[in-house]
């Protein structure tokens, strides 16, 4: 019954957390357009009218993200969310550890903290085998030829942190 229970909210969280990553990740993004040329301005009320072009200025926007396409966003997300699921694992696992010390011999309460430290490990696994595989299909298409190799550089350039 506790397994059953345990299943269920650990896929409601994962089921929340790919929610809310595809949110994140789909938010829109806001275009501005702004005139180039002249624009005119009246002034006086309006009666005597006129010209005001001022010059162009042109500035370049910094990408604030260490990626420049999709699947690099990707991978850093994949590796950003596994440091941060591998992170609340180790407090998960000193959590049951210590409430298996505090079991204190109940055969109930330590199969209930084993089956507990037997999901923890088996999310972390889960979590290190996804980012084995972004990381395989990555380096599949880029030895492939599928895809640019600019993608790829981009891809690899997140996994390292660069």
């Amino acid at each position: 019954m506790y397994a059953r229970h345990h299943i269920k909210n650990t896929l409601r969280l994962g089921i929340f957390t790919l929610l809310l990553a595809t949110l994140v990740v789909s938010l829109p993004v806001a275009a501005v357009y702004a005139q180039v040329g002249g624009g005119s301005n009246t002034s006086g009320g309006g009666s005597g009218g006129g010209s005001n072009t001022a010059p162009a200025k042109t500035f370049t926007l910094q990408n604030p993200l260490k990626v420049d396409s999709l699947g690099g966003l990707i991978e850093a997300f994949v590796e950003v969310f596994s440091y941060i699921v591998i992170l609340f694992a180790v407090l998960a696992i000193i959590y049951v550890g210590l409430q298996y010390i505090l079991a204190r011999g109940n055969s109930e309460e330590i199969t209930k903290r084993t089956d507990q430290l037997k999901w923890i490990v088996i999310g972390v696994a889960v979590v290190i085998g996804a980012r084995i595989i972004v990381s395989v299909v990555i380096n599949t298409l880029g030895a492939s030829g599928v895809v640019d190799q600019n993608v790829i550089r981009s891809a690899n350039n997140a996994i390292d942190g660069k």
